[in-house]
């Protein structure tokens, strides 16, 4: 599994279909899909958003995401950073970057390779080089 992350539309999602030499239709997209489809393609991106909406639904246990996520087949995981900056006031907001913070933390220990993309230049943070 390979770990892309950055911040808000930084070309995180170009960065991968142009590097991997995929579609945009091998990705689930976290803030759309279902949530028992998430993992189910080549790869995710917006898992921040998908955390959000599991939240939402109800999702107290991130660990049970995490086992989730590593026991699928998905390959490259997309994820903007929402770490940084203002703490929200909003406590599903601020639930959300918890658990973001926290499920990317075994993500990028779990992963062979951690990029982060920022303004579209990739850097490698965990692993091999590009």
């Amino acid at each position: 599994m390979e770990l892309i992350i950055g911040g808000a539309y930084n070309s995180k999602l170009n960065f991968a279909l142009k590097y991997y030499n995929l579609k945009e239709s091998d990705f689930q997209n976290g803030a759309e899909c279902l949530a028992d489809e998430a993992f189910n393609k080549k790869g995710i991106y917006n898992l921040h958003i998908l955390i959000k909406r599991m939240i939402i639904a109800g999702l107290n246990d991130y660990n049970k995401l995490i086992e989730t996520i590593l026991s699928s087949n998905v390959e490259i995981i997309i994820c903007s950073e929402v770490g940084s900056g203002i703490v929200p006031i909003n406590d599903i907001d601020n639930k959300m970057r918890e658990y973001t913070g926290r499920i990317l933390s075994i993500l990028s220990e779990k992963s062979k390779r951690v990029i982060r993309v920022y303004y579209g230049i990739p850097t490698v943070i965990k692993g091999l080089h590009l």
